[in-house]
């Protein structure tokens, strides 16, 4: 039997939080090329389940129901519309985003679709970043409308910065670069909320949003810019923090959701393919013109710790300099403190404390100062 690996961010944290949605996908589709292409664009972000066959499919979302729906117009044994007609007259079940495909000959079913109700529509072949996106419009539908209600720069900072994580997904799974200016772009109005001081709507805005990848990275990049405001940074270097904090775990992408969000404990090769999301990270950077050093370190050196036990390349002690050790405190931070479906978020202080147990392990200084401003920060507000 595999040994197992306990997860740093889950030590001593709180069992799956039964109120959040079932995080799952249903694929309706006859071709089995089609589905398994889908299940392999949604890998890090969702669970999918494939079905081809009417009453099937109708008996599986109505015994346990997913989060979305992509129902083809190839269903066997009549096609997608009657099955879809049948979603739409059972209560419980017509509240479920739904998402129809169809091949270009067989166009006339999104039309039927869209008569019947269904937003999204795509036609054949789509690009990855299309459906993540459809996907994120109807899953996070209500959450993302919500943020017309914020100021425009903390509304700005959460709508480019999720543009800019779907066409990353995008540009990974094609093998393509994207220039450096687009990265730091996005992180603009971020910066611009850091400097007033007006954040926490940015990170109240993704608190109940489902891609748990993306929002990780958003608070990284959000705390990563407080802590280099806090020491003094400003301008290009806090960009290169914020910059750094979006593209630093875009490796995950590559890593099967089954994984990222399993409720137990990792074997030894789920520990090795979960350590092995930063190679990819690196091979993409690479290919980024202009690409700042920094956000690079911060994207590759992540995990590296003091004492030299982090990955993946066993830095220590004064081979880590302040970025690597301010990404490893933030990093961690996030993740003792964001909701994972294997875990309860915990509150700051006692994710500070569980830190503070590492001495060894975390710069501590830096570590006091982070503490102390966002400490400050929540008394202000």
């Amino acid at each position: 039997m595999s040994a197992q690996k306990t997860r740093p961010e889950a030590s001593g944290v709180g069992i799956r939080n039964p109120g959040r949605r079932n995080q799952r996908v249903c694929v309706i589709d006859a071709n089995p090329k089609f589905r398994a292409e889908v299940a392999s664009a949604l890998l890090s972000f969702y669970e999918v389940s494939e079905l081809w066959e009417q009453g099937a499919a109708l008996e599986a979302i109505a015994f346990d129901p997913p989060a979305a729906i992509i129902l083809d117009e190839n269903v066997t044994p009549r096609g997608g519309l009657p099955l879809l007609r049948e979603i739409c007259c059972v209560p419980e079940l017509d509240r479920i985003p739904v998402i129809c495909t169809a091949a270009p000959e067989r166009r006339a079913f999104l039309a039927d679709a869209a008569l019947l109700g269904v937003r999204t529509t795509l036609t054949k072949p789509f690009r990855r970043s299309l459906l993540l996106a459809a996907l994120s419009a109807e899953i996070n539908g209500k959450i993302e409308r919500n943020w017309i209600k914020i100021e425009p720069v903390q509304r700005a900072a959460l709508q480019k910065t999720t543009a800019l994580f779907n066409s990353i997904a995008d540009a990974i799974g094609s093998g393509e670069s994207m220039p450096y200016e687009t990265l730091r772009a996005a992180c603009e109005p971020l910066l611009q909320a850091i400097a007033s001081g007006n954040y926490s709507r940015i990170l109240d805005g993704v608190r109940d949003h489902d891609n748990y990848t993306y929002v990780h990275s958003l608070r990284v990049a959000v705390f990563l810019s407080v802590l280099g405001h806090a020491i003094g940074l400003r301008d290009r270097d806090l960009s290169i923090l914020a910059t750094g904090g979006m593209i630093h775990d875009i490796g995950k992408l590559s890593v099967p959701s089954h994984i990222l969000n399993k409720s137990g404990r990792l074997t030894d090769e789920e520990w090795a393919i979960m350590q092995g999301h930063v190679p990819p990270a690196e091979r993409f950077l690479h290919l980024v013109p202009d690409l700042q050093r920094g956000a690079l370190i911060i994207a590759t050196q992540h995990h590296e710790k003091l004492d030299g036990s982090g990955y993946p390349h066993g830095l220590k002690g004064a081979e880590l300099d302040d970025l690597t050790r301010m990404a490893n405190i933030v990093d961690i931070f996030c993740a003792l403190t964001d909701w994972r479906p294997y875990k309860e978020a915990l509150d700051p202080e006692h994710a500070f404390f569980i830190m503070r147990q590492q001495p060894a392990q975390l710069d501590q200084g830096l570590m006091k100062v982070f503490r102390e401003v966002l400490l400050d920060t929540a008394r202000r507000g």
